[in-house]
């Protein structure tokens, strides 16, 4: 029976999507799920340990500096052993450190595990989008990429109740409860880990799931994207201006969101508008909301001038109802409005990763991408220095809304028709 290129390329994306997808997002999801559960055993781990807010923020930020720190040595030793492998190594590395934390009895021991966490997680997210890149075409990436940011956001969503709740049932045992919660946590990670080295190819042609009509269009079209590089060196992808604006807006996009999940909702409560805990559950039902939509968004354009049209509208539109939240007293109307900035950041998260591929390929990818992860987190932990700098509410929306001006104008310049760097089997890795 004869097929069509459409028909062809039909089968071959779903058959990536169901074959790669669902292990990467159990992986993003566990990441993040051992990056926020020292939040959720805070209380309980700082009255076991007598430890005070003032120590456990040094634990959060020392995961943040382990993770810029070895971001982009991960970065190069991706290229050295492989997506594949490098998965899986950081993957158990993280379920062995999250683990580790469970065994924690001072201060210092706790800054050394989150730091060994944060070595352990650097690059994995980067890893991730690399290995999609080298599977899946540029219109279809969207769907991949987008799957994995949604993914890490929905922990948050259930993650603090779930949290909870294995809190209660240890304690109820007459376990320590904090001691619990980290292993059951971590065991998930060291799982997948196991299990990453079978389940994920290290290219289509070792695969027995593609029939030879579906590997051959897959091929060609990943050798026709491949085809627009020229540079050679792994430094190309820190060279590389395009990548480098790119990583000032994931940074954006990161302060961003680590405000509206940090000091927003307190901003709330404190103004006496929502009681505890409302101000937390509209941001993540707005984010929610919002990760819904870049999800369909996701479906749909496949276009790089999409991408980057709805990256500068959204980025644009983020700083306008910031700006109007700064004007209005902590009400209904300034409510309303950081909820739509709430919804629209996902999606600029999910556009950004979207876009790294277009900028950056092959070797020079690897440490781009590392650049606009490093971005990205650095400019979350940033949200709570804004939070200690400027003491007023307004203040910081209207900080908020000329960096997401700022954003919006650098993204003007990233169409991606020159992408830096080749097909990471074009060149020899790391060099």
């Amino acid at each position: 029976m004869y097929y069509t290129d459409d028909v062809i390329e039909q089968s071959t994306e779903q058959k990536l999507l169901l074959h790669l997808l669902p292990l990467l997002c159990l992986v993003a999801m566990a990441g993040t799920l051992n990056q926020l559960s020292l939040q959720y055993a805070a209380s309980a781990l700082g009255q076991a340990l007598d430890l005070d807010a003032t120590q456990l923020g040094i634990a959060e930020n020392l995961f943040c500096l382990g993770y810029l720190a070895a971001s982009l040595p991960a970065a190069w030793l991706l290229l050295r052993f492989g997506p594949r492998l490098w998965i899986s190594g950081a993957v158990l590395a993280t379920g062995c450190v999250a683990l580790a934390q469970a065994l924690v009895w001072d201060a210092g021991s706790l800054y050394a595990v989150r730091l060994l966490l944060g070595v352990a997680e650097a690059g994995l997210p980067p890893a991730m989008v690399f290995y999609l890149m080298q599977w899946m075409p540029e219109q279809h990436r969207p769907k991949g990429i987008v799957a994995l940011v949604a993914a890490a956001a929905l922990v948050p969503l259930f993650a603090g109740e779930l949290s909870q709740f294995i809190l209660w049932i240890a304690g109820w045992f007459g376990f320590d409860d904090w001691r619990c919660l980290f292993v059951v946590e971590g065991l998930p990670t060291l799982w997948l880990g196991l299990h990453v080295p079978g389940r994920t190819p290290e290219a289509p042609a070792e695969v027995n799931w593609l029939p030879p009509s579906e590997r051959l269009w897959l091929l060609d079209r990943l050798g026709q994207s491949a085809a627009a590089g020229s540079a050679l060196r792994f430094a190309d992808g820190l060279r590389n201006v395009a990548a480098w604006k790119l990583a000032a807006v994931q940074g954006i996009v990161g302060l961003v969101g680590g405000s509206l999940g940090m000091w927003v909702p307190l901003a709330m409560q404190q103004s006496g508008y929502v009681r505890p805990g409302i101000g937390f559950a509209i941001m993540l039902i707005a984010a929610a909301i919002g990760m819904g939509s870049a999800v369909g968004a996701g479906l749909v354009w496949h276009e790089r001038a999409q991408w980057r049209r709805v990256l500068i509208v959204g980025l644009a539109l983020a700083g306008v109802c910031l700006g109007i939240a700064a004007a209005l007293p902590f009400g209904i109307a300034a409510v309303l409005m950081l909820a739509v900035v709430a919804m629209i950041v996902p999606g600029m998260l999910a556009l950004t990763w979207i876009m790294a591929p277009c900028v950056l390929a092959g070797v020079a990818a690897a440490s781009g991408f590392a650049l606009v992860s490093m971005a990205g987190t650095l400019g979350y932990f940033a949200a709570g220095g804004l939070a200690a700098v400027q003491n007023d509410a307004g203040g910081r929306c209207i900080v908020l809304a000329v960096a997401c001006f700022v954003a919006a104008w650098l993204v003007r310049g990233l169409d991606g028709r020159h992408p830096a760097g080749l097909t990471a089997s074009a060149v020899t890795p790391g060099e």
